[in-house]
């Protein structure tokens, strides 16, 4: 059985820049372990992007996005886990 969702994604060039698959920063943030809203500062508009953290086939993934309730999310930023990222939100690997 499917899911079907009215969410429009779309993706900056940028989100490209580490080689890492789309359906795999999909599967990241939809099973995200820490979701961070307002992480550091808006890159469009006035809101702040939202920090997920989650795992990969190539490890555990940081996803940046603009996320806009109730239909919109741009992703703008995937690579595997820094441990800058890491540190500033205190995440510790299961």
């Amino acid at each position: 059985m499917g899911c079907e969702s009215d969410v429009g994604v779309t993706w900056a060039a940028s989100a490209d820049e580490h080689g890492v698959p789309h359906d795999e920063a999909l599967y990241a943030m939809a099973h995200a372990r820490v979701v961070v809203r307002e992480f550091g500062e808006p890159r469009i508009g006035p809101t702040a992007p939202t920090l997920f953290i989650g795992p990969s086939r190539f490890g555990t993934l940081e996803v940046l996005a603009d996320v806009r309730p109730p239909d919109r999310v741009w992703i703008f930023h995937v690579m595997r886990l820094r441990e800058s990222t890491r540190a500033r939100v205190g995440y510790q690997e299961e």
